[in-house]
């Protein structure tokens, strides 16, 4: 099961319904409610609820993925290249991840012919 901007924590425990994080245990149901009751602020990967250290997934499909502050999410700013942090800003967010993809894999594929060249 996937949430808004992470998966669910892998510390799940499908058959109780509850995650375990640094402060306890909870509901699968407090995950990205946009209140930090996780210690670690892990409960929050999709809000910026915990934004003092809580962070959000930004799942990049066509891309690599890229874990950023919760405190940059909805901040009217576009970190993710799919856009996926601004869900709720009303911010305008293309999403540019396989445009990235294709110039690191020419980069890379530059790279490569550069370092059979030297040997």
């Amino acid at each position: 099961r996937r949430v808004h901007g992470g998966a669910i924590p892998s510390q799940t425990y499908p058959s109780t319904g509850l995650f375990q994080c640094e402060g306890g245990a909870f509901p699968i149901e407090k995950i990205n409610d946009d209140y930090c009751d996780c210690l670690d602020g892990y409960d929050e990967p999709g809000t910026s609820a915990c934004s003092t250290n809580g962070k959000f997934h930004c799942p990049n499909l066509g891309h690599e993925e890229k874990i950023i502050k919760s405190s940059q999410v909805n901040d009217m700013v576009c970190d993710c290249c799919d856009g996926s942090d601004e869900y709720d800003s009303g911010s305008s967010c293309s999403n540019t991840c396989h445009g990235l993809a294709e110039r690191l894999r020419i980069k890379k594929k530059k790279k490569k012919k550069k370092k059979k060249v030297l040997c």
